[in-house]
């Protein structure tokens, strides 16, 4: 997500209203004529706290080992769960709800990807609008697959896809996204709030009898594209 140019606001108390404001339009004007006014629009997206959770079990013995690489690797595993859960939601097709984001092939993805050309005239609808700015490809790992074996037009000039970048354009891939779908855009009008960070609370009793600590782990965050548009989702034709 950071990679991608996502927009991750830290530290956030109760709800926030992110602003969004619309184009303000420059004019030239004489040395001494008065500037024309602009009316930029103000609106905003409200991001609130939705609790992501996950409970580990650890043997007492384990926790006996006076060992920094066994906490390390315990805390590893917990952010690995929690990130990836994470991930998989805001790149994933569920609607949102008051207890998870949505994710951001949510609701009918009308693009449909089958040659070179229809590549770009993914890029070109996004382009052309001066409001948005540096431009990724977030990829499956079908939809990776498929554009490095796509050969651009006809005249055979390469691959769609090369040295990580589709067409020039910087591509990521996770497998948290479904099989033959992905995105372009400006990533940065994806935000991604994120309250107070993991909040780990020790439960030595729960699994007491079990010879086991039950370490109960909450995470507070939402996420929302910003702007309308700024995100194109597609698919793959064949997949």
């Amino acid at each position: 997500m950071a990679e991608l140019g996502c927009n991750i606001l830290s530290g956030l108390v109760n709800d926030v209203q992110f602003p969004v404001i619309s184009e303000a339009n420059a004019t030239w004007e004489g040395e001494t004529a008065t500037t024309a006014a602009t009316t930029p629009t103000f609106t905003s997206v409200k991001l609130s706290p939705k609790r992501l959770s996950v409970v580990v079990p650890i043997s007492k013995m384990l926790l006996a080992q006076d060992s920094a690489g066994i906490e390390r690797a315990v805390r590893n595993e917990i952010t690995k769960a929690v990130m990836g859960k994470l991930e998989a939601t805001i790149f994933g097709t569920a609607a949102g709800s008051t207890t998870q984001p949505a994710g951001i092939f949510n609701g009918t993805v009308s693009n449909t990807i089958s040659d070179f050309a229809s590549v770009l005239n993914l890029e070109s609808a996004l382009d052309g609008k001066d409001s948005y700015g540096e431009k990724k490809y977030l990829l499956s790992p079908t939809a990776k697959a498929a554009l490095r074996g796509m050969i651009k037009g006809t005249n055979g000039t390469g691959m769609v896809m090369e040295n990580g970048e589709v067409d020039g354009t910087p591509a990521l891939c996770t497998g948290f996204v479904d099989a033959g779908k992905l995105a372009y855009g400006d990533f940065s009008n994806l935000v991604i709030g994120i309250w107070d960070g993991l909040d780990i609370v020790v439960d030595n009793y729960s699994l007491a009898a079990d010879g086991c600590v039950r370490l109960v782990v909450n995470f507070y965050c939402d996420a929302k594209v910003v702007r309308d548009g700024a995100i194109q989702v597609a698919k793959l034709a064949t997949i």
